[in-house]
């Protein structure tokens, strides 16, 4: 055996292992980041819920104070308010996470794929 086949198949087997390497890593991570999306979306689906039951709220409590001359409610409409506003900086940073969680997953196919057609 010559000097350059024994790099040769130095080379190869440097190879395999990082294409495996890699693929022990998607393999590891791919169920990870595959819960988290759902999980994500599963938060973002109550959120839009929440979002729609504290409009419904806001809009019944608007008509109920000016209907009548009840008790003040400014008190607790401020807090819907308050928790409106919390709720739409919660959504956009979901949806940076969300949008994250995407990008990883995106690299980690291309790297995997990458190092397979490197081949």
């Amino acid at each position: 055996m010559t000097e350059s086949s024994v790099k040769v198949d130095s080379n190869e087997v440097d190879e395999l292992k990082k294409e495996k390497f890699a693929r022990g890593i998607l393999d590891l991570l791919t169920p990870i980041v595959q819960e988290m999306d759902s999980r994500i979306v599963a938060v973002k689906t109550s959120q839009r819920e929440l979002n729609k039951e504290i409009e419904r709220l806001l809009a019944e409590l608007q008509l109920f104070n000016e209907a009548t001359e009840a008790p003040p409610i400014q008190p607790s409409l401020q807090k819907l308010i308050n928790a409106r506003k919390k709720l739409a900086t919660t959504n956009q940073t979901l949806k940076i996470i969300y949008d994250r969680v995407e990008r990883i997953y995106n690299q980690l196919i291309k790297g995997t794929s990458s190092n397979i057609t490197d081949k």
